[in-house]
C-alpha cells in the first residue's frame, strides 16, 4: 500500500477506526512520521467531524487538519462481510487504534482477544473516556465533563471566581498524547518479544495524570488546593495577570527569587523584592500596587518596556496573535496545505521536530471511502466483488477511487 510520506515510522500500518477529535489526533502524529493509516468510517455519514464547522467549499477544515495523508476505507463492521473485510486487514496490521464505547469490538467479534488470535503481534489501543473498566465505565462524557470529573475544573479560573471552561480540549488531547505514546511503546515491545498488546488509555486517566503539582498538594496535607492556590496561578501577586492601559492583558511568573528582583528594580519598586511570597492583606496591598502599575501601560508598552530585563512578563496573545507571530513563524508553526474542495488554506504543524525528518503537511484529507476500492484490491478482492459490496451498502466508495 502507498504512503504519502516516508519517515521513521514508515512500514507501520494503522488501522484507525476513532474519530472527532482525540484518535485522529493520535493517528495524524503516527502519519506525519510515516505511519501508514488506514482511516476505517461507516458508510453513511463517516467521521462526524467531516460535517463539523467552519468549511470551505463544503470541506471541513478540522477534518482535513486530523486526516492528511491518510487512506479512507468505509465499511459496515455491522455486517458479517464487513466484519470479514476488518480481519482480512488485521491480519498484517501493526496497530489497531478504536473509540468506541467499551465492548463494543468485541460484541462486533472484532476485540483484542479476536484479533490477536490471527495477529499475535498486534498493538490494540482502545481510546475511551473512563477506560475498559470502573464504575464509570459506560458514563456518556465530553470534554468538559472529564476535566469535571477529573478535578482539573476545579483548579481552572481566578482565585475566590467560579470555575472557568477551557478554550481547548485538554482531557481529548491529553488522552490522544498518552494513546500515542503507548501505541508506540507498545510498538517496541512487540519487536522485542514479537508479542502484541492491549493499550488501554481513557481520557479521564490523561488529564487526571497532568495534576502533578496540585496532586502534591493534596498528598502532603490531604486537602486540594482551590482555584488560584498555588503559586504558579494566582496564589501570590508575582504570579498572577493583570490588564493594562489599553484593556489588554498581561501575565507575570517571576516565582524565582532572581527574577522577581529583576521585576522589582526594572519597576522601580526594590522594596516590593521583601515581599515576593507575601500572604494575607499583605499581600493584596502589593496586587493592587501592581494593578494600578500595569494600568499605567499598554500591553504592547510592557513587553517593550520589559525587553531584555529578565523578568517572567509577556502579553496575552489571541490564538491570532499567536499564530502569527515571530516565534511561531520561524518554528514553522503552521503549514500550507491544499486541498482538492478545501483549497488553499493552513494547519497547524506537528510540533515534534527532529533533525533526520520534518513533517510536512502530506497529502489531502480523503473522501468518504475514497481508497474503498483499492485498500481491498490489494488485499485480494476481485473488481466484481467490491462492486457487488459497493452495491449492497456493505462498503461506500465515491466514483473514482484513488
Amino acid at each position: 500500500m502507498s504512503r504519502a510520506i516516508e519517515g521513521p515510522l514508515s512500514g507501520v500500518r494503522v488501522l484507525d477506526l476513532s474519530r472527532l477529535l482525540p484518535g485522529p489526533y493520535a493517528t495524524q502524529i503516527l502519519a506525519d512520521f510515516g505511519a501508514e493509516i488506514i482511516k476505517i468510517e461507516d458508510v453513511r455519514t463517516g467521521d462526524g467531524f467531516r460535517s463539523a464547522q467552519p468549511q470551505i467549499n463544503g470541506a471541513s477544515l478540522r477534518f482535513l487538519a486530523l486526516n492528511r495523508s491518510k487512506r479512507c476505507l468505509a465499511v459496515d463492521l455491522k455486517k458479517p462481510e464487513g466484519r470479514e473485510i476488518f480481519l482480512e486487514l488485521s491480519k498484517d496490521a501493526d496497530v489497531i487504534l478504536e473509540q468506541f464505547r467499551p465492548g463494543v469490538m468485541a460484541r462486533l467479534g472484532l476485540g483484542y482477544d479476536d484479533i490477536r488470535r490471527i495477529n499475535p503481534k498486534i498493538v490494540y489501543c482502545s481510546l475511551s473516556g473512563f477506560g475498559q473498566s470502573g464504575p464509570l465505565r459506560d458514563l456518556a462524557a465530553h470534554d468538559p465533563n472529564y476535566l469535571a470529573l477529573s478535578g482539573i475544573l476545579s483548579l481552572i479560573g481566578a482565585r475566590g471566581g467560579p470555575p472557568v471552561l477551557t478554550g481547548v480540549q485538554l482531557a481529548d488531547i491529553s488522552g490522544a498524547l498518552m494513546a500515542t505514546i503507548g501505541i508506540l511503546i507498545a510498538l517496541r515491545r512487540a519487536e522485542q518479544q514479537g508479542a502484541g498488546e492491549l493499550v488501554d488509555v481513557s481520557l479521564f486517566d490523561s488529564v487526571l495524570s497532568t495534576a502533578v503539582t496540585a496532586a502534591s498538594v493534596f498528598f502532603k496535607t490531604g486537602e486540594a488546593p482551590l482555584r488560584g492556590d498555588e503559586r504558579h496561578s494566582g496564589r501570590y501577586p508575582m504570579s498572577d495577570v493583570y490588564r493594562t492601559a489599553d484593556d489588554q492583558y498581561v501575565t507575570i511568573s517571576a516565582i524565582e527569587d532572581h527574577f522577581w528582583t529583576n521585576f522589582c528594580n526594572a519597576v522601580g519598586h526594590p522594596e516590593w523584592i521583601a515581599r515576593h511570597y507575601a500572604e494575607g492583606p499583605e499581600a493584596e496591598e502589593l496586587r493592587e500596587d501592581m494593578r494600578q502599575l500595569f494600568k499605567s501601560r499598554t500591553r504592547d508598552g510592557w513587553v517593550s518596556f520589559f525587553e531584555g530585563k529578565d523578568v517572567c512578563v509577556a502579553p496575552v496573545l489571541t490564538l491570532g496573535e499567536a499564530i502569527e507571530s515571530g516565534q511561531a513563524r520561524h518554528r514553522g508553526g503552521t503549514l500550507d496545505h491544499t486541498h482538492p474542495l478545501g483549497g488553499q488554506t493552513r494547519v497547524l504543524a506537528n510540533p515534534i521536530k527532529m533533525r533526520s525528518h520534518i513533517p510536512d503537511a502530506g497529502t489531502p484529507a480523503g473522501r468518504l471511502g475514497e481508497h474503498s476500492r483499492s485498500i481491498l484490491q490489494e488485499i485480494g478482492f476481485p473488481s466484481v466483488r467490491i462492486e457487488e459490496l459497493i452495491e449492497r451498502g456493505i462498503i461506500a466508495a465515491p466514483q473514482s477511487d484513488t
